[in-house]
C-alpha cells in the first residue's frame, strides 16, 4: 500500500532530523569543538557555592570541549573561607582541566580520565576554637565515652571498594600551601613543584609529590584508602612516606580532616643515617648520631594522648616503651614507661659536638646556618640552652602538670666493657620534682641517687643523696685509651640539703657533706714526686729505677651554709703524701685551697713547696703559697743537717698508703684526727 504523500514528507523530515542529530552527535563525539560558557558563570558559581557551603567565584572563563571525553576548563577559580573565619580565600587556582568519560555516567559512575591544575594556592587556617577552614561543616561531637576509631592494622590493604569514582591521571603543578593558627608567629609554608596521582579500582588513591620545604628538597608518596570516603565523610585511611634532608618519615593510620587535631590515629616512624642532617630544616643543633630510627603508634583524642609501641634505636642501642597524657583533669597527668634491652655507649659518640655550643662549623653540620646573638648568649651570660633549662625548671612550669617516669636498662656496654644495668623512678607532683631512686649496677659495685627539687618562692626545697661503691675506674680509662692498663675503684658519698629554687643554687645554700675516695692501680705519679723527693738525685739518675705510683686519693668535705671545708683531702703516692686545707665558698663563688707535699721518708734537698689555688670560680690562679718559697729554701739548705735527725727520730709513712687509703667515708667519724703527714 502506498503511503500518503503528507505522511511520506513527515517521515522524511523525521529521518532527516534523526540523521542530522546523529551527525551532530558523531561530530561532537569525534571532533573537539570548544564552547565558551563564560556567560553561564553565575549559575555555575551559585551551584558550586551551595554544594560547598561557601562562596565560589570564577574570575576568568569557562570552556567545554566536546567529545566522548569532554574537557571542562576553568580559569581564575576562587573558593572563600567558610563562616567563622576571617574574610579571604581558602583556595586560588589559575587554571584547571577535567576530562570526564561520558558513557560511565549512564551507569551512575564518575570516571575522570585526567584532572590537571596549574598555579594552585591553598591557605589552611585553624582558629582559636580549633575549627579548621578546609571542611565546610564540623561533624557532631561524639559522646566522651565513645572509643576513638582504631588505626589500620599493619597488614591491611588500602584500596578502592568499587569503581564508582575513578581518577586515571592527576597532574598538579606550581602549588603552594600555607598553614596558619593563632599560636604561630609566622605562617608555615611549603611548595609542591609537581604532584601526580591515580585512583584506580582495586588500588589506593596514590599521590607522588616533589618540591621544597624550608629550602630542603623533598619527595613524598601518599596512599589514601578511598577518595570517595575522604570527599563525602572527611575521613579515610592514609599512608605517607617522605624523604627530606637525608631522613625518611613514615606515617600510617586513620585520617579525620573534620576533627583536625582532636582525633588522630596513626603509626609513625622516622629514620636516617645521620641525625644532624635535619639541622637546617628544623633550625636546631642536633648531635651527629648515626643510623637512628624511631617509631610509635600515636592515638590522640580531645582529652587524651597515647603513645604506644615506642621504639628508639641508635646503632645497636634500643629503647622501647609507652606514654600516656591525660588532659581531662584541671592538671594534666603524664605517665612514661621506658625499657632499654641494650645501651652501647659507643653508639652515642658525638665527637667534638656539645649542647649549647656553636657546632655549625664542625663536620656534618650546616656551616652556613646563621646564629643570632640571642641563640648564642643571653644578656646575663647564659647560653640559650641554660636559659631554656631554667625556664623549664621554673615553679610555674613544674606546677602546671603532674608526671611519673619509670626507666629500666637491662644491659649497658662501653665497647666490650659491661657497665651493668639500672632503673630510674622519677615523679613530678604539685610542683615538686623527685628522683627516688636511681639505681645502677655498675662494674664492681653499685650507685644510687635520690634528689628533690621544689622551686617554691615561699619554701624552696632541694636535696641530693648519692652513694657509689667500688666503681671500676678502669672502665673510664679504657674509654679514653683502650690500650691503657690503669684501673682501681672509686667510692662516693654525698648528702646535701638546701633551701634553693634550682639545683645550680643547691651548693650556695647547702648543708651536709661531700666525700669521695679512690684506690688507683698502675697510675704513675711521675712529675708529682719531684715535688718532694731528692731533686738532685732524681735529675742525676734521669729516671727512677722503680717508677712511683699513685696509691689513692681521698676527700672528706663538710658543708655549712654554702661553705665547703675539707676535713681530709689528700693524694697518696709511693713516695709522697700531698695534703690540703682551705675552703670553697659557693655563695661568693671563691676558692682558697692550699696543698703541701710530705715525703714518705725524709729526703735530702727536697723542695716540698706549698702551693695554693685561689680566686673566683671563673678566674682563679695556681701559685706558691706566701712564705712558702722562703721556707722551702731554708729546708733545702738545711736538709743535710735536719734529714739525718728526722730519719732517726721519725717514723716513715707506709709506701702503700695503708694508713689512709682504707679510710671510711660518709656520715660517721666526721671529726677523725688528721692523718699522719698532713700538717
Amino acid at each position: 500500500m502506498r503511503v500518503a504523500k503528507p505522511l511520506r514528507w513527515l517521515l522524511y523530515v523525521a529521518g532527516g532530523l534523526i540523521g542530522g542529530l546523529l551527525l551532530i552527535l558523531t561530530l561532537l563525539a569525534t571532533v573537539r569543538i570548544p564552547i565558551d560558557l563564560s556567560s553561564y558563570k553565575g549559575p555555575v558559581e551559585a551551584l558550586a557555592s551551595r554544594a560547598l557551603g561557601r562562596a565560589v567565584k570564577i574570575d576568568e572563563k569557562i570552556v567545554i570541549t566536546t567529545s566522548l571525553r569532554p574537557i571542562f576548563s576553568l580559569e581564575g577559580l576562587r573558593i572563600s573561607n567558610p563562616q567563622g573565619f576571617e574574610e579571604g580565600d581558602f583556595l586560588k587556582m589559575k587554571t584547571a582541566q577535567i576530562q570526564v568519560r561520558v558513557l560511565p555516567l549512564l551507569l551512575a559512575k564518575i570516571q575522570i580520565a585526567k584532572f590537571s591544575v596549574d598555579g594552585l594556592a591553598v591557605m589552611l587556617v585553624e582558629n582559636k576554637d580549633g575549627a579548621v577552614n578546609w571542611v565546610s561543616q564540623m561533624p557532631e561531637k561524639s559522646e566522651s565515652g565513645q572509643p576513638p576509631p582504631q588505626p589500620a592494622e599493619k597488614d591491611s590493604r588500602l584500596e578502592l571498594s568499587s569503581d564508582s569514582l575513578v581518577l586515571t591521571e592527576l597532574v598538579l603543578t606550581d602549588i603552594t600551601v600555607d598553614y596558619r593558627r593563632p599560636d604561630l608567629a609566622e605562617t608555615f609554608q611549603f611548595e609542591i613543584e609537581e604532584c601526580t596521582g591515580t585512583m584506580l579500582p582495586g588500588k589506593p588513591f596514590n599521590l607522588k609529590m616533589k618540591g621544597k620545604l624550608l629550602q630542603e628538597l623533598y619527595v613524598t608518596n601518599i596512599e589514601i584508602g578511598s577518595l570517595q570516603e575522604l570527599v563525602e565523610e572527611n575521613r579515610s585511611r592514609m599512608e605517607l612516606n617522605t624523604e627530606i634532608a637525608q631522613t625518611r618519615f613514615t606515617f600510617a593510620g586513620s585520617l579525620d580532616l573534620a576533627r583536625a587535631q582532636k582525633s588522630l590515629q596513626l603509626n609513625a616512624s622516622v629514620a636516617g643515617d645521620r641525625l644532624d642532617s635535619l639541622n637546617r630544616l628544623l633550625d636546631l643543633d642536633l648531635p651527629p648520631l648515626k643510623s637512628y630510627k624511631t617509631a610509635a603508634r600515636l592515638s590522640i583524642r580531645k582529652d587524651r594522648a597515647d603513645l604506644s609501641d615506642l621504639i628508639i634505636q641508635v646503632g645497636k642501642s634500643k629503647l622501647t616503651g609507652k606514654m600516656t597524657a591525660d588532659l581531662s583533669e584541671a592538671k594534666p597527668e603524664i605517665v612514661i614507661e621506658l625499657n632499654s634491652p641494650l645501651v652501647q655507649l659507643n653508639d652515642f659518640d658525638v665527637g667534638e659536638w656539645s649542647p649549647g655550643n656553636d657546632n655549625s662549623a664542625k663536620p656534618g653540620n650546616d656551616a652556613g646556618r646563621e646564629k643570632t646573638p640571642e641563640t648564642v648568649m643571653t644578656k646575663t651570660g647564659e647560653t640559650g640552652t641554660d636559659q631554656e633549662l631554667a625556664e623549664l625548671l621554673s615553679p610555674e612550669v613544674l606546677a602546671s602538670f603532674n608526671a611519673r617516669l619509670n626507666v629500666t636498662a637491662n644491659n649497658v656496654l662501653s665497647g666490650s666493657d659491661a657497665l651493668g644495668s639500672g632503673a630510674l623512678k622519677a615523679a613530678l607532683k604539685d610542683g615538686r620534682f623527685s628522683v627516688d631512686p636511681l639505681k645502677l649496677n655498675i662494674p664492681g659495685g653499685s650507685f644510687s641517687l635520690a634528689a628533690v627539687l621544689k622551686p617554691d618562692p615561699q619554701a624552696p626545697e632541694a636535696s641530693l643523696r648519692a652513694e657509689m661503691k667500688k666503681f671500676d675506674f678502669g672502665v673510664l680509662v679504657r674509654r679514653a685509651n683502650p690500650k691503657a692498663d690503669m684501673g682501681g675503684t672509686i667510692d662516693l658519698d654525698v648528702d646535701l640539703k638546701s633551701s634553693a629554687n634550682s639545683f645550680d643554687k643547691l651548693m650556695a645554700n647547702g648543708n651536709g657533706y661531700f666525700d669521695f675516695s679512690g684506690r688507683l692501680e698502675n697510675l704513675k705519679a711521675g712529675i708529682i714526686d719531684l715535688w718532694a723527693v731528692n731533686v738532685l738525685a732524681a735529675v742525676a739518675s734521669g729516671k727512677d729505677r722503680k717508677p712511683s705510683e699513685i696509691n689513692c686519693v681521698l676527700g672528706r668535705w663538710t658543708m655549712k651554709e654554702g661553705l665547703l671545708r675539707p676535713d681530709v683531702i689528700l693524694i697518696d703516692t709511693t713516695k709522697i703524701r700531698i695534703c690540703g686545707k682551705g675552703q670553697i665558698d659557693f655563695k661568693n663563688e671563691t676558692i682558697d685551697l692550699k696543698m703541701a707535699p710530705t715525703p714518705k721518708k725524709p729526703e735530702f734537698f727536697s723542695l716540698a713547696t706549698p702551693v695554693e689555688v685561689k680566686g673566683k670560680f671563673a678566674d682563679f690562679g695556681v701559685g706558691i703559697q706566701p712564705g712558702g718559697l722562703i721556707g722551702t729554701t731554708v729546708r733545702f739548705i738545711a736538709s743535710p743537717v735536719t734529714v739525718p735527725l728526722q730519719r732517726i727520730f721519725s717514723k716513715d709513712l707506709p709506701a702503700d698508703g695503708a694508713d689512709v687509703c682504707g679510710m671510711a667515708i660518709g656520715a660517721e667519724d666526721r671529726s677523725a684526727k688528721v692523718p699522719a703527714g698532713c700538717r
